[in-house]
């Protein structure tokens, strides 16, 4: 029985076309990359077997966390191979006819993973993740750079006295405008409290970022930006002095600062993962409410350029999660996992996955 909480990542296509790719963990010496490409027909299962050096005692499996393209033969996909004690990077190429694994660095040969990447042009690529400091209980943010080349680490700050700096989402709006945004542990009476860098073509810097007091657990999952003055992160908040159990974060960045946005309640614990943009006027953002019977469904909800709300989505199981979203072509589709089966200790049985398009 496949005991799983899957997680996927999807990204813009061209002519027509959208990718996803779903993490696979195995135990064979091999990476197996499971994508899905789609063109005019509708979906087809692509499986690609890539050779990776070997990863030696604990082993344990491969990951794809985020997938961006920059045009149908140029797709980047980033992850992480080996397990923990030896996870090192993992960045994938799609040339247009096969994938291609690309080597990219760790930090002093940290554990070592890449969440999410965002493609500028093909020879202008982010993706950020984090390490941990070899043998100390310490995270800090991972930021690499493909030149066209090669793929470099590049410096990124951490808050000061936090012992845990996650980046998990990065988006785009030019050369010298890029975001990424995650959370960090530590550094504050807040469990966790977001965390927000920007790029503005010479280095990355902190942006101070809100999270509704007195919560306890905030961070960012998912970013999209459309303009210089139109930037948008969700994710999460434990705000729950009115009852509410936790709830949505929504931030969104003006070109002068972060504000909170409000966010319906959509259930007794929702959790946004990814969002993306039509336009301005309309904005997805997707995940999952966890129940009081700790059950899970899922959520959408639509930005219609003066408030959000729920959008309810179909529910193919006895429970569902939403992971990632993307626009094409005027078409939005979002991917995740389900079940028929409800969960069970915390876990989805028998995972499978899903795809919806509106």
């Amino acid at each position: 029985m496949c005991r799983s909480s899957i997680t996927l990542a999807c990204g813009h296509g061209h002519r027509g076309e959208l990718r996803v790719a779903r993490h696979l963990q195995s135990e064979s010496r091999e990476h197996k990359l499971l994508l899905w490409r789609r063109r005019s027909f509708g979906f087809r299962r692509l499986v690609r077997r890539i050779r990776l050096r070997l990863c030696g005692a604990g082993y344990s499996g491969n990951m794809l966390n985020g997938v961006a393209a920059v045009s149908a033969s140029d797709v980047w996909a980033v992850g992480e191979i080996c397990g923990y004690g030896n996870m090192q990077t993992l960045a994938e190429h799609w040339n247009g006819g096969k994938w291609q694994v690309i080597s990219s660095p760790r930090p002093n040969h940290d554990d070592s993973t890449l969440v999410g990447v965002g493609a500028v042009s093909a020879n202008d690529v982010w993706a950020v993740g984090n390490y941990q400091v070899q043998s100390v209980y310490q995270w800090n943010t991972l930021i690499e750079h493909w030149d066209g080349v090669r793929w470099s680490i590049v410096s990124s700050p951490n808050v000061s006295g936090a012992d845990k700096n996650f980046l998990n989402a990065v988006a785009v709006v030019s050369p010298t405008d890029v975001w990424a945004v995650g959370y960090s542990e530590g550094a504050t009476s807040a469990t966790e409290v977001p965390l927000i860098e920007h790029y503005d073509g010479q280095s990355w810097r902190i942006v101070v970022s809100p999270f509704p007091k007195p919560s306890q657990f905030n961070a960012l999952y998912g970013v999209t930006a459309l303009a210089f003055n139109d930037v948008w992160a969700v994710g999460y908040a434990n705000e729950n002095s009115k009852g509410q159990n936790g709830q949505a974060l929504i931030e969104h960045w003006d070109g002068a600062r972060w504000s909170l946005v409000n966010s319906p309640i959509a259930g007794a614990a929702t959790i946004l993962c990814s969002i993306a943009a039509v336009s301005s006027s309309e904005i997805w953002a997707v995940g999952y409410i966890q129940t009081r019977a700790i059950q899970f469904t899922p959520v959408t909800e639509k930005w219609n350029g003066t408030s959000w709300s729920v959008v309810t989505p179909p529910n193919p199981g006895k429970v569902a999660q939403l992971f990632g979203v993307s626009s094409a072509n005027g078409k939005v589709w979002t991917v995740g996992a389900y079940s028929t089966s409800p969960m069970s200790q915390g876990y989805m049985e028998n995972p499978r996955t899903l795809i919806m398009q509106r």
